[in-house]
């Protein structure tokens, strides 16, 4: 996912509005790059929003996606910074370098 580097790019600012955080966060996940199974998306909320959602909520990407808008509009600003932090920590684990190349790729 190409948009992994521009949302990293967005979030070095030290505090980014929430529209942007909002924005980011529910492109990733609609991602079905990213998230293949909407029950891998319950880590990714656990992890940066420190919420959990009902199973009825897991099994639609749009009721996910309208429930963290929810909780990230009233979240305090301390807590909205460490939910910043963390989401630019997830991206920057998945951000892969394309150009690298893998001593091993010939073999298999």
């Amino acid at each position: 996912m190409n948009e992994l580097i521009i949302y990293k790019n967005e979030l070095k600012n030290s505090n980014p509005a929430r529209y942007k955080v909002i924005g980011i966060i529910s492109r990733l996940i609609l991602s079905t790059e990213l998230f293949r199974k909407n029950e891998d998306i319950i880590d990714f909320l656990k992890y940066i929003i420190e919420t959990e959602f009902k199973e009825y909520v897991i099994a639609s990407r749009t009721l996910i996606v309208a429930r963290t808008v929810r909780v990230i509009d009233e979240l305090s600003e301390n807590e909205y910074l460490n939910c910043k932090r963390k989401l630019y920590k997830y991206i920057d684990s998945r951000i892969t370098q394309p150009n690298k190349k893998n001593t091993f790729d010939g073999w298999l």
